[in-house]
Parts: structure tokens; C-alpha cells; sequence
């Protein structure tokens, strides 16, 4: 595929609201996003990694897509130099799962330095905490942390795994600063930012619920449901009747 071709694909993907993270625009600081003329501006939602520090509430103006990964990017840009040892000991478990799951053959944890490299500018990954289906209104609620948080060694953020386990991904390792913002579906198609408030970070909040749903509907169709007929099974089991 040549330059061109490459450069009409990736047009022709983020029209339709295809989140394309490019190297080149990552370490720029921003990915091109066209504004909306007239849109007012939305709410997203700071949770700081230290517990004594408040949540509080930011605003931005939207634009064609989620502005929010390209936007906060550069708030977790560091000129810190990666541990080695924290690299390889954090990304060799991960490639050995990857490896033994999906047969990708031979491959290497990267270095410390080539990851350094794809973090210049800062890297946000974005966790889907609460996916967007026909039931929410194609309303999606996601969870923008520092992709190499835990190779930086940042302090884990409690506040915001409780709330990841809340909404049904128990066991994630948060490191850092983390932000929750929310997504819907655009009139014209693809998808927009829309506010997100602060009241919505707690536990009994209706997408809260209707994520842990969802999540446990994933779960059931992926194991079978065979969890929760083990847990009808009396233990011990019952002792047998003399008379059977």
C-alpha cells in the first residue's frame, strides 16, 4: 500500500469513528480532530492516583470521534527513563500469555527503550467500563489511563479500580492518574464525546449496574454459566438416605 493509499484509509476509517492511533501523531501530542461548530462543551471526570486528592470535574469542547485519548495523552507524557527491570518483568508475563494463547509463534517482550520511544508525547490506553448496546442508548463509558503506568512505576489508584470492579472487570492493576469520560452514538454516524458528572462515579449508579450485567453476560456465554451451577450444589453433600 502506498503513502496515499494508506493516508485515504485511515480518512476514510476515522470518518466513520474508527479510533486509528497513529506513532507519528501520538508523539505530536494530539491526533487532527475536526471540531463541531455549536456543540456545547462536555464533562469528563478526574480520579487522582493519591486518595486524599478530589475528584473533580473537567470540560472541553467535543469533535468528530473521542478527543479524549489524543486529549489526555500528553498528561501522562514523562521524560523519566523506564527501568529496565520493571520493562521486562511487567511485559514478559503478558507476551508468554499472549504466546500461549493465541499462537503468535516466537516474540519478544520489547525494550525498555523502544517503549520509551512509542510514549513519547504520552500514551493513553482507553478501558471500555461500560460497553455501548441497543439497551444503554449507545452509550459507551470509558476509563483513559497511562498505557505504561505500571513500567513507570506509578502508584496503583484504588478509587478507580474499585470502580472498574464495580462495573464488572474485577482484578485490573491501575497505575496513575485515570479519567472516566462517556461516549454515544453521533447523529451522522460514528461517535461523540458526551458529559460524564462526578455523581456518577458511585457504585449504585445505573450504568454502574447495567455494565456489571453486561459484563456477567459476557462471562456466562464465554464459561458456559458453569459457575453459578456450582454454586447451587450443596456442600457437603447431603448424606444418603438409609432408606434409598
Amino acid at each position: 500500500m502506498t503513502a496515499a493509499e494508506q493516508s485515504e484509509s485511515i480518512a476514510y476509517l476515522r470518518e466513520r469513528g474508527v479510533e486509528v492511533d497513529l506513532p507519528e501523531e501520538r508523539a505530536a501530542g494530539k491526533r487532527p480532530q475536526a471540531t463541531i461548530p455549536g456543540a456545547p462543551p462536555f464533562s469528563f471526570v478526574h480520579i487522582p492516583a493519591d486518595s486524599n486528592t478530589p475528584v473533580v470535574s473537567l470540560e472541553t469542547v467535543p469533535a468528530e470521534g473521542d478527543v479524549l485519548k489524543s486529549l489526555l495523552a500528553p498528561c501522562f507524557a514523562s521524560n523519566e527513563v523506564l527501568d529496565p527491570e520493571v520493562v521486562m518483568r511487567e511485559t514478559s508475563a503478558r507476551v508468554k500469555n499472549m504466546v500461549m494463547s493465541g499462537g503468535l509463534g516466537d516474540i519478544r517482550a520489547p525494550s525498555a527503550s523502544s517503549i520509551a520511544k512509542e510514549a513519547e508525547g504520552g500514551a493513553c490506553e482507553a478501558y471500555q467500563l461500560a460497553p455501548a448496546s441497543e439497551s444503554n442508548g449507545w452509550r459507551a463509558v470509558r476509563l483513559y489511563i497511562d498505557e505504561v503506568g505500571a513500567l513507570r512505576s506509578r502508584p496503583r489508584n484504588r478509587r478507580a479500580e474499585d470502580l472498574a470492579a464495580a462495573s464488572g472487570l474485577a482484578g485490573l492493576s491501575i497505575h496513575g492518574d485515570a479519567y472516566v469520560g462517556r461516549c454515544e452514538r453521533a447523529a451522522e454516524g460514528g461517535e461523540r464525546n458526551a458529559s460524564f458528572k462526578v455523581e456518577e462515579l458511585a457504585h449504585s449508579s445505573e450504568w454502574v449496574l447495567d455494565a456489571l450485567k453486561a459484563h456477567q453476560r459476557q462471562a456466562c456465554g464465554t464459561l458456559g454459566c458453569w459457575l453459578p451451577t456450582i454454586r447451587l450444589r450443596a456442600w457437603p453433600p447431603p448424606e444418603p438416605s438409609p432408606c434409598s
